[in-house]
């Protein structure tokens, strides 16, 4: 069986790293907003419950606070998996930042991602996606000691198979998807280039046709719907996006791939 899973990084607005401090700020310099991840987690979730297909999102700590404050989100999270991604969006390695948080610093955002995901949505996360996919054996480690099951933060060969492994101590990596384009161009299962202009669903499509083991994930932003790295879109342009993500589900499902959530996946690959 055939299995993907769509994942979503609910974080602040066109989120950029800031040379010397590990939390990140929204493009042009600003403090944390999140208008445009408000409006993108709504109309995807809107079309993922038209669809009947569940997923896995990966919420900043203080997206989940500040958003619950003005959206019904365990409502809107009924039937998805919730995992953590950072509390401040932080560089978990200072590979972008310059700042190499300690561990006890590490376990101490950690700590306070899990929390704050608990508080506002009602459960406690599992996995973990590391911000701007930084991460290390150090930050695995912390990720295991607090008990998480799994991370998702790096990439895999699709032709070699796409299983979970061992990463630190029980911590499961289940990496997402790379392999080639039509023109010999790696083509990553991230989907920013789509809503940026750079790939269209086809793009996807022909990768995950490559896809015959184990669990292939997707992963977008909830910003990238309603606003672009040149600014906010319009309502027609937010309805192209919208229907470029649902043409690469629906063109999954039509390949006889099954969209699941990665716990669930988790669960039936440990039944085996």
């Amino acid at each position: 069986m055939r299995f993907a899973a769509f994942t979503v990084d609910v974080d602040r607005d066109v989120n950029e790293p800031r040379a010397g401090t590990v939390e990140s700020v929204c493009r042009g310099g600003t403090g944390p907003r999140y208008t445009s991840t408000a409006e993108g987690l709504q109309r995807l979730v809107d079309m993922l419950r038209d669809m009947g297909v569940p997923a896995t999102f990966f919420w900043e700590g203080r997206a989940a606070e500040v958003l619950s404050t003005e959206l019904d989100l365990r409502t809107m999270m009924k039937g998805h998996e919730i995992a953590a991604h950072g509390y401040e969006h932080e560089d978990l390695t200072g590979e972008s930042t310059g700042v190499r948080p300690s561990e006890e610093w590490l376990d101490a955002i950690i700590g306070r991602s899990l929390s704050a995901a608990e508080e506002a949505l009602g459960f406690r996360p599992e996995g973990f996606r590391c911000p701007y996919q930084h991460i290390d054996g150090t930050v695995a480690r912390v990720l295991m000691q607090r008990g998480l099951r799994y991370d998702s933060t790096l990439f895999g060969e699709i032709g070699s198979g796409l299983r979970p492994y061992r990463m630190e101590g029980e911590l499961l990596e289940v990496p997402l998807a790379q392999g080639r384009d039509a023109a010999g161009k790696r083509l990553q299962s991230y989907l920013w280039p789509m809503h940026e202009g750079r790939r269209g669903p086809e793009d996807y499509l022909r990768l995950m046709s490559g896809h015959d083991d184990g669990l292939l994930v997707l992963a977008d932003h909830s910003w990238h719907i309603a606003e672009s790295l040149g600014g906010e879109r319009g309502g027609d342009r937010v309805e192209r996006e919208i229907g470029h993500v649902r043409r690469v589900l629906e063109g999954a499902m039509e390949q006889g791939i099954e969209l699941v959530t990665v716990s669930a996946y988790l669960r039936s690959w440990a039944e085996r």
